[in-house]
């Protein structure tokens, strides 16, 4: 009889088959037991399919602008709470353009906004945001926090992907057509199964691979590789779509969660056969073209290569020799001997000895230096093969992509404590037993996986089942994800974790009817954004007219988890970056390609490790106007981090990042005072200012305009003048130019008020 716990799954089903049974023969032969689910474990709300629940009853029904409202509100009446008034219309248009361009409203959006008496005016300021490209790059932002998305694997040598760029793209122009989020799931997760021969499926599946991986050959264990790039498959489909902290589940059963160890590796079965691979998507004669090139460019440089090579052959014998002579005995015989001739223990050895016993790059180059004249000549050699390989083209277009290369799966095990070398009882592809508790029993039927030639139709059997309309959790998930977006705080406030140890739903009705919505609406997003956005929740101010009764429901409800008041956020670190450069004047609009390499801090520079020598670790995009687009485009290296965007909690894009968090410390003002952009962006300001107004008052209405989105108070005018006085006093001596001077202090002084920074 198999245990009914499924923390005691298959530990138990080994002690109960026999202390006899081997683990080989156990992986071979025995299925995993079936999981069974308690009644209390199967009741969690998060498992139960969504219902649509009725809207609630209201007193103050005057102030509902739609059902969203009502479900706030009837929270709020009955607590007793008292909501905001709504937000002044300039504070509204800056909050919510922000929140859907990642981008500040212009003077003259600002001024034809405040003009539009029509009673519509703010709906259609909804409706050209979310029709404007620069919607899908803030939104696109956001989804790749959750990818973990970067232009290369990280790890030691964090090598570069040169068409990554391509899946961040796709993400983009996807949000921006309004794109089903069913499809959106189901392209992401199989694409090449969904539409075969279809380029921008295939792209879309690099949200699998969208995460670090470690690529280096040597003496790594294959086994354990393949389980790494597994793991981080599952666990991001786990948390990402489905909510859930899967990953827990890999080494043993969840320790709170009804997710047993079977469960992680059902859901991995569905990847079992999947590879990561780029896949030409250039025609033909683009590639034979390519490789053309780089076979005459490599024709070019073999000749200097050799005149290297020669120049430092003779140091880097030196070297050998120097470390050779100090083996001992025994090491030198080993490795005389031939590699096919040698004991295991000999070629553990030898291995050893082989990553001791060379000259690094970085030795060879020390020791050159050593001799001027060879030094000179082989710096020359360095430059000219440097600029010989500028100009080789860019690649062909590949798809990072994950497919399938086989109709038939391996089998999968669990692996016991997460080691694949110590294999568990065999697997089928299921989804969590959990959640398929809550669903009709032909809710996913593994027979009716159906292989094609060259795929094992498991990754699609998962993409369907993950866009059921009674998915419990697909649909929650991401309307919660909205919603945290937009207010600041999910329903669910630990947004990738709706099990049993995440924060129960603030309002759990809401939840259910906005995910009923999202299907009802044809799993489109920016309905939902709509929605959101034109609420009287929303559209709330940050504070009560009452600085008392502020004081008195901010004890009652210290993080406004009722929403009585609109949550003032900070700007995130590349929505910071943009609005700095488009009050500037200085954004480039220019959309999508390559990963954008702009000028970094030299000690940032050295920070980057490579194998090889070469003459420039960051080779800086050539066209100065590109490094001025947005945040989106950058070139993202995991190893490399951007000082600005690190001071301002920029994920790191090693795990998958659900909600930044938000500190305040010192380097923030050094970063906005000191850095080089900092001073740029005010430069920048500052000549816009001379050259778009013609005297101070105007500079100082212009100035507060663009960073502010408003016009200044008389007091401020006040401030303004006599900083300028002030500063154009001190700078006398300084320049020719005082009073210009004085500008760029004071546009210096704007890009970092609160008030920019913040949004109400």
């Amino acid at each position: 009889m198999l245990p009914a716990s499924p923390r005691l799954s298959w530990r138990w089903y080994v002690v109960l088959v026999g202390f006899a049974t081997t683990t080989s023969t156990l992986a071979a032969d025995l299925p995993a037991p079936p999981e069974t689910f308690t009644v209390e474990q199967r009741g969690h709300w998060a498992y139960q399919v969504p219902k649509r629940p009725a809207v609630p009853a209201v007193k103050e029904y005057h102030w509902v602008k739609n059902p969203i409202d009502r479900f706030i509100l009837a929270g709020l009446e009955s607590v007793e709470l008292k909501h905001a008034d709504e937000a002044d219309r300039v504070a509204l248009l800056r909050r919510v353009t922000f929140d859907l361009t990642g981008l500040p409203p212009t003077p003259a959006e600002v001024s034809a906004f405040l003009k539009d008496d029509r009673a519509d005016a703010y709906e259609r300021v909804i409706d050209r945001l979310l029709g404007s490209q620069a919607y899908g790059e803030r939104w696109a932002q956001h989804w790749l926090d959750l990818a973990h998305y970067a232009d290369s694997n990280g790890f030691e040598l964090d090598h570069e992907r040169p068409d990554a760029w391509r899946y961040r793209d796709w993400v983009v122009h996807a949000l921006n057509d309004d794109m089903p989020y069913d499809r959106f799931v189901m392209l992401q997760i199989a694409g090449d199964e969904v539409s075969p021969k279809d380029h921008e499926a295939l792209i879309a599946t690099g949200f699998g691979r969208s995460g670090p991986r470690e690529v280096v050959a040597g003496n790594i264990d294959l086994a354990v590789k393949r389980q790494s790039e597994l793991t981080e498959i599952t666990g991001t489909v786990g948390s990402v779509i489905l909510g859930l902290t899967l990953g827990c589940a890999r080494c043993h059963d969840h320790k709170f969660d009804p997710l047993p160890t079977t469960d992680y590796y059902r859901l991995q079965s569905f990847f079992a056969a999947s590879k990561l691979v780029e896949v030409p998507t250039a025609p033909e004669s683009e590639l034979k073209a390519f490789e053309a090139t780089k076979a005459e460019i490599a024709k070019r440089l073999a000749p200097l290569q050799k005149r290297k090579n020669e120049i430092e052959s003779p140091y880097r014998n030196a070297i050998l020799n120097e470390k050779r002579a100090k083996l001992t005995p025994v090491e030198r015989a080993v490795m005389e001997i031939p590699s096919k001739d040698r004991t295991p223990a000999q070629k553990r050895l030898a291995e050893g000895l082989d990553t001791t016993v060379k000259a690094s790059w970085e030795e060879i180059a020390e020791s050159v230096a050593k001799n001027p004249a060879d030094h000179a000549e082989r710096e020359r050699l360095k430059r000219e093969i440097h600029a010989i390989g500028l100009t080789l083209q860019y690649p062909p277009s590949h798809a990072q992509a994950l497919i399938d290369e086989s109709a038939k799966a391996p089998e999968t095990f669990v692996a016991r404590r997460g080691d694949p070398r110590t294999p568990g009882p065999r697997v089928e592809p299921r989804p969590p037993g959990i959640v398929l508790a809550a669903l009709p029993a032909d809710a996913f039927d593994p027979a009716t996986i159906q292989p094609t030639a060259t795929t094992t139709g498991r990754r699609l059997a998962l993409a369907k089942w993950l866009a059921r309309p009674d998915n419990p959790l697909t649909g929650r998930v991401i309307v919660n994800r909205l919603w945290q977006y937009h207010f600041g705080r999910g329903i669910v406030s630990t947004s990738s974790d709706f099990g049993v140890r995440g924060e129960k739903p603030s309002h759990p009705e809401l939840l259910d009817w906005l995910a009923t919505e999202l299907i009802s609406q044809g799993w489109r997003l920016k309905p939902l954004h709509r929605l959101m956005v034109t609420s009287a929740t929303y559209r709330q101010a940050s504070t009560l007219s009452s600085p008392e009764l502020t004081k008195a429901q901010t004890a009652d409800d210290p993080e406004n988890s009722m929403l009585w008041r609109m949550n003032r956020r900070r700007v995130e670190a590349e929505s910071l970056r943009d609005a700095m450069l488009a009050v500037s004047g200085e954004l480039n609009p220019r959309s999508g390609g390559p990963g954008v390499r702009v000028p970094i801090e030299k000690e940032v520079e050295d920070l980057i490790f490579t194998e090889a020598e070469v003459v420039d670790l960051w080779e800086e995009t050539p066209d100065a106007s590109e490094h001025l687009r947005r945040s989106i485009y950058l070139f993202r290296k995991r190893n490399v981090r951007y000082p600005m965007f690190d001071a301002f909690d920029a994920p790191d894009t090693q795990s998958a990042c659900p909600q930044r968090i938000v500190s305040t410390h010192a380097l923030q003002a050094l970063v906005m005072l000191n850095s080089a952009f900092a001073e740029d962006r005010a430069k920048a300001l500052a000549a816009r200012l001379f050259r778009e107004a013609t005297d101070d008052s105007s500079r100082i209405d212009l100035v507060y305009k663009l960073v502010l989105a408003r016009q200044p108070t008389a007091r401020e005018v006040d401030q303004a003048r006599s900083f300028l006085r002030a500063q154009a006093a001190d700078l006398q001596d300084a320049t020719n130019y005082p009073h210009a001077a004085a500008w760029l202090d004071f546009a210096l002084v704007m890009l970092n008020r609160n008030e920019f920074l913040y949004v109400p």
